[in-house]
């Protein structure tokens, strides 16, 4: 594994609109160079785990900044190298004028994911918990935010180590098994490896089903409000925002392109999408406004299908009730809009006698939103005491990792019922340990690593 001893730098705060900025310099000289550009203590005189106030001087001895420096000695930092962070003002001028001082010293600006990526090579983490920063910096709910910090401090690695540890006990005695057992009297039997097998391939199971849970909390809930023109669907998103984003009108299709706008429910960030009316195509533009549209049905989580219950249904509104229902059940909402008109007693029956989520609502007045929010959460969403002590999967190295590891578990449990041979399921319980391996990071390469460090911010 190739890794550079060099001494790296970078901004890890937004360089532009911070009071504060702190800059981060890693490796083996470090200090020494900040010494030099340091005017106040003796920083190789200093020990770790303090802050120092002092100046921050160009090649010239002209102030560049009032700071406070933070050391860690190694290995005791987020690298396991000499680390120095720099506290100076929030100014972006200020930060460009430090790291062109360090750089001219000998430093190299760091790449995306690097002090991460030394962390892991210096044995600070592994890559579950090198993935759990980053999935941490982009979570869209408290939940992943939660499930993150755990993985950082080492749930889902203890996990894969103990399920590790499981096979690998396995694979030892059958391998013993095979080479000194000379009577009927194996030193394990069959039974004793499918338990195993099992108990693994249940965890494993587990963690996999929590993937597609996990990706939506990671990303947030896409919520698609959806229906035929001028049933409010504009003013629906204006009201679940608390806030005009979306031009209202009584004229049929005001709204002809897609809108969006992020506010948090419970603790879940929800992208609320409001699309073009879907209506006969008129011409070029709008048809190709309603493929647009579909597309967002098979991606969106939630589609919020209005219908404008103060007036009968129309066959359009049939028609797209029909194709959301039958393609789309499972995370369609139908609200019945317009609480505060007369309902027409037609529709509003239609409406009571379906067998999906259906809501009556008010755009105008608010009345029910709330409830809608509710739904809409509940449709994807368990309680946060659920997920306390549960470990979630929310990247896709991981998922397809585990995807190879139950292959090779389910192959070796239809080994073992064939009767085929110890030599055969040791071979297929050793494919299932080395996944497991390239998990946490035990085994891995160059371009994994690559990949997966450069998809890092800068400064992490």
């Amino acid at each position: 594994m190739i890794y550079e001893r060099d001494t790296i730098i970078a901004p890890i705060t937004p360089v532009v609109g911070g009071s504060v900025a702190l800059i981060r310099i890693s490796g083996e000289n470090a200090l020494a160079i900040t010494n030099e550009l340091f005017r106040g203590k003796d920083l190789l005189e200093q020990e770790g785990g303090r802050f120092y106030h002092g100046q921050i001087i160009n090649e010239h001895a002209e102030l560049i900044d009032d700071v406070v420096v933070f050391l860690y000695r190694k290995p005791h930092s987020y690298t396991g190298e000499d680390v120095v962070e720099i506290s100076a003002h929030g100014n972006p001028f200020i930060v460009e004028d430090i790291l062109q001082q360090y750089v001219r010293k000998g430093c190299r600006l760091a790449r995306p994911g690097e002090f991460s990526r030394r962390a892991f090579l210096n044995g600070k983490m592994d890559l579950i918990q090198a993935e759990a920063v980053a999935d941490l910096i982009a979570a869209k709910s408290k939940a992943i935010a939660k499930n993150s910090l755990r993985n950082i401090r080492g749930k889902l690695s203890y996990l894969v180590i103990e399920l590790r540890e499981h096979l690998v006990k396995v694979a030892s005695l059958l391998e013993l098994d095979l080479d000194f057992t000379e009577d009927d009297q194996g030193i394990i039997n069959s039974d004793q490896i499918n338990s195993v097998l099992n108990q693994v391939l249940e965890k494993v199971n587990s963690l996999l089903e929590s993937y597609n849970y996990s990706k939506i909390l990671s990303r947030g809930i896409e919520a698609l409000i959806t229906g035929k023109t001028n049933v409010g669907k504009s003013s629906l998103m204006n009201a679940l925002l608390e806030r005009d984003r979306v031009i209202v009108s009584s004229m049929p299709g005001t709204t002809r392109d897609f809108i969006h706008e992020d506010i948090v429910i419970k603790n879940v960030l929800v992208r609320f999408i409001d699309s073009a009316g879907i209506r006969f195509a008129k011409n070029r533009i709008e048809a190709a406004g309603v493929d647009r549209a579909k597309e967002l049905y098979n991606r969106s989580d939630i589609i919020l299908l209005v219908i404008d219950a103060s007036k009968r249904m129309s066959k359009r509104d049939y028609d797209l009730l029909e194709l959301l229902s039958s393609q789309y059940g499972n995370k369609l909402i139908v609200l019945a809009n317009k609480k505060d008109l007369i309902p027409n007693q037609k529709t509003d029956r239609f409406l009571s006698s379906l067998e999906f989520e259906m809501q009556h609502i008010s755009a105008k007045t608010g009345e029910n939103l709330d409830l809608v929010k509710d739904k809409i959460i509940e449709k994807i969403y368990v309680s946060e005491k659920d997920l306390s002590e549960d470990v979630l999967i929310s990247n896709e190295r991981q998922k397809d990792i585990l995807l190879k590891t139950r292959e090779s578990l389910l192959l070796a449990k239809e080994a073992l019922s064939n009767d085929i041979g110890y030599e055969f399921i040791a071979v297929d319980i050793r494919n299932a340990i080395n996944s497991l391996s390239e998990i946490s990071g035990q085994i891995t390469s160059e371009d994994i690593l690559n990949n997966i460090f450069s998809n890092f911010c800068i400064g992490k």
